[in-house]
């Protein structure tokens, strides 16, 4: 008995901690769309100074799944505020970009919109 106490504890232990740990560990990220602000002539002050903003579309395969969001702020690739993104079955594509003064707004090819105030995204560092 004392043998299988373990095993037992093991066979419960790693599901358990996939389940919990699963959707946190990404195997593989892949931008599906990637824009800047200064492209559109649009900047945000933050601190004192102007600075363009950058979109990315990402596809996150983690264990148990595939996600996607959006990221957006000044270097994007490294540090961004993240929007969750969860229209349906089809991974989200987007339609079209509108860089605001004081937002972005999205809509995607499944006529979802989206609208993301500046003030989310101008700072992140």
């Amino acid at each position: 008995m004392r043998k299988t106490l373990p095993i037992i504890a093991s066979a419960v232990a790693l599901p358990a901690a996939i389940l919990i740990l699963g959707p946190s560990i990404t195997v593989r990220t892949e931008v599906l769309h990637h824009e800047s602000s200064g492209e559109a002539g649009v900047t945000y002050e933050h601190s004192g100074a102007r600075w363009s903003s950058d979109l990315y579309l990402v596809e996150l395969r983690t264990i148990t799944g595939t996600s996607y969001e959006l990221r957006l702020g000044p270097n994007a690739a490294e540090h961004y505020y993240p929007v969750e993104l969860s229209f349906g079955a089809e991974p989200p594509a987007i339609r079209d970009v509108t860089w605001l003064p004081d937002s972005v707004a999205l809509t995607f090819t499944s006529g979802e919109a989206l609208h993301v105030p500046a003030s989310n995204f101008r700072s992140v560092r």
